[in-house]
């Protein structure tokens, strides 16, 4: 009987684990991040930074700004117009929940697509 319970808290805490890896995309209204479990890269799109160029000579912008996910310390960083962007996430299911690490209750959801 008490294998039965190891072999049952191991699985359901392998079950755990495997569930709350960054992989795939994840989009809201404003902002999508694509990552992959196999890999320390993520690329964010940024709505609000999308421009064609314009007739201003703005430089042009498609929005994808390129970061790094350090997956021990479960943070997402990303270099947006010079500025270093960095969050903690929690996978929750079908969601990404980024997280200010200043303002707890500063929190974005995004939804596996």
């Amino acid at each position: 009987m008490k294998r039965i319970i190891v072999l049952c808290l191991g699985m359901l805490i392998l079950l755990a684990a495997c569930g709350s890896e960054v992989d795939g995309t994840y989009k809201n209204d404003e902002m999508s991040i694509k990552a992959s479990k196999d890999s320390d890269r993520a690329t964010l799109h940024l709505k609000s930074l999308e421009n064609d160029g314009g007739m201003f000579g703005v430089e042009k912008n498609d929005g994808n700004v390129e970061g790094r996910i350090d997956k021990d310390k479960k943070t997402m960083s990303f270099d947006v117009q010079g500025e270093t962007m960095k969050f903690d996430y929690k996978v929750k299911g079908d969601k990404l929940i980024l997280i200010n690490p200043d303002k707890d209750d500063e929190k974005i959801e995004l939804k596996k697509e």
